[in-house]
């Protein structure tokens, strides 16, 4: 039976003594796996990205001028974060980390918007007629639970005479069938997690129990 084995098994039973709440063993494991992913994305960033900067074999004069500039920039915003417990520097060190918060936002709402949002309306209003009656029926399903899910977070509501603040009755029907599809989109998602935790813990105990 190997180290690795046992430490995997022992981790998975640390983070599973949640259930009785929080705790100093759970704390322990949720420190570990800080630890270890920090370390782990820490190596990954200077074998990844740092050292190949400074390989210039076989480069010609541009590609090292703008390797150059990558460094001198790069340089800057990280030696501009590291000065961030010194108040008089704390402009330029908002200015660093504005940069970084921009250049982040821009490139996750890129990805978003191609990844996601674009297949998601895509593949939301593609409903082939001449298909199986089943695959319209889902395709339909599909559509009403996109839009009344967000007419959901949709707050359009009118005022009454007497003051009172309401949704229009087809708005409220649309907004009751919406939440009915996120409640059960949620439920699912939480049953998935929970059955995906318990494969975890029984796949440890068959690996364990087979050694």
């Amino acid at each position: 039976m190997s180290i690795s084995l046992i430490t995997s098994f022992t981790l998975t039973l640390l983070i599973f003594s949640y259930i009785l709440g929080d705790n100093v063993l759970f704390r322990l494991a949720v420190s570990a796996f800080v630890g270890l992913t920090a370390a782990f994305t820490t190596i990954a960033i200077v074998r990844s990205v740092i050292t190949p900067l400074f390989i210039w074999d076989n480069l010609n004069q541009n590609e090292i001028g703008a390797r150059l500039f990558v460094i001198i920039i790069a340089g800057t915003l990280a030696l501009l974060l590291l000065l961030k417990p010194i108040p008089a520097l704390k402009s330029l060190t908002n200015l660093a980390l504005a940069f970084l918060i921009a250049v982040g936002t821009a490139v996750a709402l890129v990805g978003a918007t191609t990844g996601t949002i674009i297949p998601l309306i895509s593949d939301t209003t593609a409903l082939d007629f001449d298909a199986d009656v089943w695959f319209i029926i889902n395709g339909i399903i599909i559509l009403i639970g996109v839009v009344t899910s967000l007419l959901y977070f949709r707050y359009q509501a009118r005022q009454n005479l007497d003051g009172a603040v309401s949704n229009g009755r087809i708005i409220a029907l649309l907004r009751y069938i919406g939440q009915g599809f996120i409640v059960v989109t949620l439920g699912a998602i939480y049953a998935t997690a929970i059955l995906t935790s318990l494969t975890v813990l029984t796949g440890q105990i068959s690996v364990l129990l087979s050694r």
